[in-house]
């Protein structure tokens, strides 16, 4: 699988360790006081007018890290094409053997075994396989993110959830029961990681939430909905922030109505729902249920 900055070293975007920099002239204080430079990890430093971006940190982490280490998680999903780290996001990296790695500035590390087929050489040290990372994405975060973050390595096309099973039996790595029980939940038809998580919590209070259901009328395709309970013929479509613009909150006004006029109850999903009251989303749909049967 080629990385997105599988042909670039640091040195090509300018990143320099503490030692290195002195080597060329650069004090201590030059780099922490002068606005010249700035500090990308613990003991990683580029020029101030570089974007700093996750894969920017993944390769400062090359400069600093032992080279048995493995790039996983968010980090690995990253740097093959699936943005699941953010730029200021901390580095995921298996360190076996060097538990205090986890104390620098900009890491995230696990002291955990894994084997030689489990990851490929990249930048100086190594990168996980899809295989892998999907079980450290799994394995070493909460139900929801975790199945969210699979979601979208499946729906990618990087991996199917039958090779994740299979990747994941026989296997009695720290945290594999937890694997597994948020691999049981995949689903790669998502098209965003929210869209997974509201799925995963709907399933977790009772529910059977389709994704990805088109809706039709006399007249053919009417719209897509993120989910449904299709038997009740309710649809949640998530919209972390609703949209301000007035043309294009006219336009989903128009599409909701198309909806509802097919005989749909629509429940709209905003990130502030999902994320700090989701107690009251779920008494919503659970109200919606009810009054449908």
């Amino acid at each position: 699988m080629t990385t997105l900055i599988s042909a670039t070293t640091p040195v090509d975007f300018g990143l320099m360790t503490c030692a290195q920099a002195l080597s060329q002239g650069i004090t201590d204080r030059q780099l922490r006081k002068s606005g010249e430079y700035r500090r990308v990890i613990h003991g990683v430093y580029c020029s101030a007018e570089t974007e700093i971006t996750h894969a920017l940190r993944c390769l400062a982490a090359a400069l600093v890290l032992p080279p048995e280490s493995i790039i996983t998680g968010r980090s690995a999903a990253t740097l093959r094409g699936v943005p699941l780290a953010r730029a200021h996001d901390r580095v995921e990296v298996l360190v076996s053997g060097h538990k205090y790695m986890n104390r620098r500035f900009g890491l995230r590390c696990w002291s955990v075994k894994s084997w030689a087929f489990e990851r490929v050489g990249w930048a100086g040290i190594h990168l996980a396989t899809v295989e892998r990372t999907v079980l450290d994405l799994l394995a070493r975060n909460p139900r929801r993110p975790a199945v969210a973050a699979g979601d979208a390595l499946v729906h990618a096309g990087l991996i199917d959830v039958k090779t994740i099973h299979a990747f994941l039996a026989g296997r009695h790595d720290h945290g594999i029961v937890r694997a597994r029980a948020a691999a049981a939940l995949l689903d790669g038809r998502a098209e965003s990681p929210p869209e997974s998580e509201l799925r995963v919590a709907l399933v977790q209070a009772g529910f059977r939430p389709t994704p990805q259901v088109e809706i039709h009328d006399g007249h053919g395709f009417v719209a897509r909905v993120d989910l449904a309970l299709e038997d009740l013929k309710i649809a949640l479509e998530y919209d972390g922030a609703w949209h301000a613009d007035p043309d294009q909150h006219r336009l989903d006004q128009k599409r909701l109505r198309r909806i509802r006029a097919c005989g749909w109850h629509v429940i709209v999903v905003t990130a502030e729902r999902l994320y700090q009251r989701l107690p009251d989303l779920l008494a919503e749909v659970h109200a919606a249920v009810a009054a449908r049967r």
